[in-house]
């Protein structure tokens, strides 16, 4: 009987050592992730904050994370001075533009790579990696030169005319996602297709690019992310009417004041306001397309 107790009070001890442990473990492993959400959270949490407040409320000491009363008056003067509408038009055109021309270039680009063997392909798939190295600025002189010689200064061509040839911004990280996703799938999908008499065009059109929309997805986001977010080209090229919401941003922040904080921080609100209301359409496409831009991610990790 004792032995029986024994044995019994054994193994509870070690299934409550296993939970332990694991709980543990959960505690920690949540405690970091916590941790570190709150470093990136903390940025946004801080800019809608003082975006909605009043001037008296940024000077409080004792409201510095209580709104009493919601103040549009911010939201108004941003959405007038980056004349919103109008910039988000010319955002729009860019990085859909932009990101279309990625898509086709680097995606045809990634599928010569993956599936032709030709002299060279190694050297010209390195060339297109080190692209990733050379800074932009570097390149900066020589395009504008050539460019302001073809007229298009001014224009947004520029910027998304070299994504149709797999150049523009991050070219090269696309064209590597691409290459690995199709270097993944078996060879039998093509050699199926030209049994039926499908040429390579149309094996890449009707049976890869549909295959590949994960891939796509995960191209489409990161490069609409970074095309919103540059301000260097744009600043570089388009000037007038052509601005893109990013650029108006210094120009409305320096028509407003800025304000001394209880704690000595310098605040804008009104700029605080702009960036809210430009990297809205950036939240809200993550939001909708989260789930398979997560998964597109994960797969494309996998293949790599």
């Amino acid at each position: 009987m004792t032995e029986r107790l024994s044995a019994k009070t054994r193994n509870r001890l070690a299934t409550v050592r296993k939970y332990s442990g694991k709980t543990l473990g959960n505690i920690i492993v949540y405690t970091l992730l916590i941790e570190f959400s709150f470093v990136f959270l903390y940025p946004l949490v801080y800019m809608l904050m003082n975006s909605f407040k009043y001037d008296y409320e940024i000077v409080d000491a004792t409201k510095q994370w209580i709104i009493t009363k919601i103040n549009f008056n911010n939201y108004t003067a941003a959405w007038r001075g980056l004349d919103y509408l109008h910039s988000l038009k010319n955002t729009l055109i860019v990085v859909l533009g932009s990101t279309l021309g990625h898509i086709l270039s680097c995606s045809m680009a990634g599928y010569g790579f993956a599936r032709f063997k030709f002299k060279g392909r190694n050297i010209m798939f390195m060339i297109a990696m080190l692209s990733l190295l050379i800074p932009a600025p570097l390149l900066l002189m020589p395009l504008y030169i050539q460019f302001a010689k073809m007229g298009m200064h001014g224009t947004f061509l520029p910027i998304i005319l070299p994504a149709f040839f797999g150049f523009g911004l991050k070219g090269g990280l696309y064209i590597f996602l691409f290459r690995q996703f199709f270097k993944s799938l078996p060879v039998s999908y093509e050699e199926a297709a030209k049994i039926e008499g499908c040429s390579m065009v149309r094996i890449y059109a009707r049976i890869m690019m549909p295959i590949a929309r994960t891939t796509i997805l995960v191209v489409f986001i990161l490069s609409c992310v970074w095309h919103w977010n540059d301000y260097f080209e744009p600043n570089t090229y388009l000037e007038g009417d052509t601005l893109m919401l990013a650029q108006k941003i210094p120009a409305v922040a320096s028509a407003h004041p800025t304000i001394t904080s209880a704690f000595g921080a310098r605040i804008n609100m009104v700029a605080l306001a702009c960036c809210t209301l430009v990297i809205l359409p950036l939240i809200i496409i993550y939001f909708i397309f989260q789930k398979q831009f997560m998964q597109g991610v994960e797969f494309t990790g996998l293949a790599n």
